[in-house]
């Protein structure tokens, strides 16, 4: 070992968390330990939430066959997808439209985000989940933000840095600090031979040549196929299957998986196009997009029924060049962000600052407009432009052989020798921007400006400086905001009417980059692009490999000596964590899993139970939950697990788990409710009534149930001739904490109000409650939920002291052992399991 340290902490997990602390708060980080612990006694490893082990994914990737994957556009997202998929044993066919690959991805200059990299660690850069979530999440209000895709971005961010730099072998050395950034965390390449390297076209053509050079075999790259259409087809319920794409308006493809990679419509002025339809106010503004960014996989996943987002959120970059030379070129170059992040301020035409260079791109573009004139020459007039002026010691800081390409090659930059000389280009009074300049250096000695709000200043400018260099910029269209609807898995979503839930996904259609909508909100984060595309082409690539399988049943029954059928521990990944509530729940979560495939269905029968595991601190934990999907849904299984200290230290696991994270699952026994065409079997004999009785997070299987019977009833051949309130709900809980889905009840009841019903009973309820309130009591179960009866059957889930209470209460009002099923009594899991 490098170091040996005894550590004084109560538990091994105070002394795992201060640890983890070190693997990103410090200088030096510890890059690995491993933690002995007299507790137990038992040894910790260090294990970065979200990164799967090799031997892991070795395992999860031996349970499908090949597959033939087509990824739609060639540009980072693109070819993060065919390599991962490839990676996954497919054989992928690569079409893009145009001549060459890259796309917009080519020409990014900025750089790609990360928090938690080695790079931070060597640049002695401490940064932070919460800090970089926080700084997306903000710099995209007022648009759609998805809090599981800006999570899955997050966790992920580190990793798509290493796959980059490790595996691909992209030098990702230098960092700076983006507008609207609380930390430096903006990853590019240092100057190769002392010339500047655009990071856009270094990652995608290192991409590129690996791909030719040694995925020559696995994946096909065929340039010049331009996508007209997804060839698809509709079942009985409407439920579509993606089977391959038509090419140049004739030719067919087949494929197991499409994967759209398109990119967004940035510079799409058609008069049918989605810059019209959608922006109208922008037809004619000036774009940092290449002509082919015309919104083609948008097209193509809204014919067969993709939901779209936030397609009015485009971003206008607040500083695309002007060049001097041709100045009404509505196609701008970059000016990239790394200028500003650099020293670079911004004046108007009259030699005053007018906003915080540093702030989101979104508030300086809109400040431009709002304070700067319009570019005036020979006749021509032009949009509002400001002027971006570098000291020397910014030009430095920002590369002066990177410089050299804008003013040399691109003749972008003046040079000017001191502020007088700034003054007459500019055309303003010498006063007054040295006045500007006085007040600026007084506000970087200070550490803030008050006019502003500055309080990053990466470089100083007075009004002596001298060998300074100026150039004119003006907002343009640079980013889409908007697109496709995708899932944390990258599947793609269509908008449905059903009792539960309102989402769909399309089987077989995946989507990354900018093509998708719901990760960047209201306006994109800077250096947030290259890594969304990284992440969510990496996510798609390899679940569109996986989605063949054997069987497509997840959970292969088997008889255990006891007769209970249970299955073989599987591997599964966390998908995402949400909230089970708009209202309430606030100590409850709803935990999404990925079955290995697409396609695969859990195979469990409606109310049977499941028992995961995983480790934390050296300790290899188990928890049994009831699935809130119901055993048909494809792809994934949900469970609702508390997120406080009640929930055992499986919940502990489970909140500090990410997007990623390997478990294992297993099915166990349970309740086993059959949906027949026009009846309900429980143990071979018809049920024409069912009670539910859930206490706290014992409502999981109810939901279940309640979704199961949601489509019964849409299915019924004669629903009008069902018996009235055929199911029934008491909801116990101590808190409004502890309520979980009280819009989901809501919603059913209101959907089918003459066959379900509910009550809740709060045990400490607040000001203003209504419903009920206490213990369930004999009254309750009389008034709100069913009689004893043969065809009748109440089913109650919940703490142990909650079921063995209400097993009392039935049997006092008249029910018998044959009419109640309790989770508790009925499994015997901490015996069997």
């Amino acid at each position: 070992a490098l170091a040996t340290a005894v550590i004084r902490k109560k538990t091994p997990a105070e002394a795992r968390e201060m640890l983890d602390y070190f693997r990103t708060g410090y200088r030096h980080p510890v890059r690995d330990f491993l933690l002995y612990a007299r507790q137990g006694p038992r040894i910790i490893r260090q294990s970065i939430p979200g990164v799967e082990n090799k031997s892991d994914r070795e395992r999860r990737l031996q349970r499908h066959k090949d597959a033939l994957v087509i990824v739609v556009g060639s540009g980072l997202a693109g070819m993060s997808a065919a390599i991962e998929a490839a990676d996954a044993r497919a054989h992928v066919i690569l079409l893009e439209k145009c001549d060459q690959t890259g796309g917009n991805s080519a020409k990014a200059t900025s750089g790609i985000n990360g928090w938690g990299t080695d790079t931070q660690a060597e640049c002695g850069e401490a940064d932070e989940e919460r800090l970089f979530e926080r700084d997306t999440f903000r710099s995209g209000l007022g648009g759609r933000t998805d809090y599981s895709l800006v999570r899955t971005l997050s966790s992920k961010s580190a990793d798509a840095i290493h796959w980059l730099k490790h595996t691909q072998g992209i030098p990702l050395t230098i960092l700076s600090q983006l507008g609207g950034h609380a930390a430096k965390r903006t990853h590019r390449a240092p100057p190769r031979d002392g010339k500047p390297v655009p990071i856009g076209w270094l990652i995608t053509s290192t991409l590129r040549d690996k791909i030719m050079s040694e995925y020559n075999e696995k994946i096909e790259i065929r340039c010049g196929m331009n996508v007209t259409k997804l060839i698809h087809d509709v079942d009985a319920n409407g439920v579509k299957t993606v089977t391959g794409v038509e090419v140049n308006g004739s030719e067919v493809i087949n494929a197991d998986a499409v994967i759209l990679a398109t990119g967004g419509f940035g510079c799409c002025q058609k008069e049918d196009g989605l810059m019209k339809r959608f922006r109208p106010d922008l037809i004619g503004t000036a774009t940092t997009n290449g002509h082919f960014a015309q919104g083609d996989g948008i097209l193509l996943g809204e014919g067969v029924g993709a939901e779209l987002l936030d397609m009015d959120k485009v971003q206008l970059h607040p500083t695309g060049f002007i060049n001097p030379f041709d100045p009404s070129n509505p196609t701008k170059i970059l000016a990239p962000e790394a200028i500003r992040g650099s020293g670079g301020i911004l004046v108007n035409s009259e030699g005053k600052r007018f906003v915080n260079e540093l702030d989101l791109r979104s508030v300086v573009a809109a400040a431009i407009q709002n304070n700067c004139s319009a570019y005036e020459d020979d006749g021509y007039v032009g949009p509002p432009f400001a002027w971006c002026i570098l000291s020397e010691e910014a030009q430095k800081l920002f590369g002066k052989s990177v410089l050299g390409f804008y003013k040399d090659k691109m003749g972008l930059f003046d040079e000017c020798e001191d502020i007088a000389a700034i003054s007459k280009l500019i055309g303003c009074q010498a006063e007054i921007l040295e006045a500007t300049l006085q007040d600026y250096e007084i506000a970087a000695s200070a550490g803030k400006c008050k006019l502003t709000q500055k309080s990053v200043f990466p470089s100083s400018i007075t009004p002596r400086s001298r060998n300074l260099v100026i150039a004119r910029v003006t907002p343009s269209i640079h980013y889409t905001m908007g697109g496709i609807n995708i899932n944390p898995s990258g599947e793609v979503q269509e908008k449905i009417e059903s009792i539960v839930g309102s989402h769909r996904r399309i089987r077989n259609l995946f989507a990354a980059g900018e093509v998708t909508g719901g990760v960047h909100g209201g306006n994109r984060l800077g250096g947030n692009s290259l890594l969304e595309c990284v992440v969510f082409g990496r996510i798609a690539g390899e679940r569109a490999a996986t989605i063949k399988h054997e069987d497509n049943v997840m959970f292969n029954q088997l008889k255990s000596d006891d007769g209970h059928s249970e299955s073989a521990w599987v591997p599964v990944t966390l998908r995402e964590v949400r909230n089970t509530d708009e209202k309430y729940g606030m100590n409850t979560r709803e935990v999404r899993f990925n079955l290995h495939g697409s396609l695969q269905h859990s195979g469990m029968d409606i109310g049977q139970f499941i028992a995961l595991r995983g480790e934390l601190d050296g300790e290899t934990l188990h928890g049994y939950f009831s699935p809130i999907t119901r055993p048909t849904d494809e792809g994934v299984i949900g469970i609702l697990a508390r997120a406080d200290e009640k929930g055992g230290p499986i919940a502990q696991l489970l909140e500090l788990s990410r997007p990623g994270s390997v478990f294992y699952m297993c099915a166990q026994g349970g309740l086993r409710l059959t949906f027949e065409k026009e009846r309900i079997l429980y143990r071979g004999k018809e049920i024409k009534q069912i009670g539910l009785l859930a206490g706290g997070t014992g409502i999981a299987p109810m939901i279940q149930i309640m979704r199961a019977y949601g489509h019964y009833v849409k299915d019924h051949p004669n629903p009008e001739k069902l018996p009235p309130f055929q199911l029934n709900l008491i909801y116990a809980c101590e808190t409004v904490g502890d309520l979980s889905y009280m819009k989901i009840l809501s919603t059913v009841r209101d959907q089918i109000p003459s066959q379900f019903r509910f009550y809740v009973k709060l045990n400490k309820p607040p000001i203003g409650w209504t419903d009920g309130v206490g213990f369930v009591e004999k009254y309750d179960i009389i008034n709100h939920l069913v009689q004893p009866s043969d065809d009748t059957l109440v089913v109650m889930c919940g703490p142990p002291i909650f079921e063995d209470a209400m097993r009392k209460l039935l049997l006092r009002i008249g029910f018998n052992a044959n009419q109640y099923y309790s989770y508790a009594e009925g499994d015997h899991v901490a015996t069997r399991v």
